[in-house]
């Protein structure tokens, strides 16, 4: 069957990146971990539900470049640094 918005053969983003979201999700959680933040913690300190922060971690959510930068300066780490991390993880 033919979806409305493109075809049946579509797969969505967060389905074509599902490992490098776990990837993403796992650096974020021990860079949190190594500058001594709990979940709660660093998502009160954003404003934010931890569950937010939960599914990150997990990498059953994306986020957007400002998140992250968001992220990285709430808990003091360089996101230059985190994204890098992540370029090393995922070659």
């Amino acid at each position: 069957m033919t979806t409305r918005h493109g075809g049946t053969d579509r797969i969505s983003t967060k389905t074509k990146l599902a490992t490098e979201l776990v990837i993403l999700g796992r650096i974020l959680a021990d860079a949190r971990e190594r500058h001594g933040f709990k979940q709660a913690e660093l998502a009160e300190k954003l404003g934010l539900p931890a569950s937010y922060l939960s599914k990150i971690e997990k990498g059953t959510r994306r986020l957007d470049v400002i998140e992250l930068i968001q992220i990285a300066s709430a808990m003091g780490a360089d996101a230059g640094e985190l994204v890098g991390d992540v370029e090393k993880a995922l070659r």
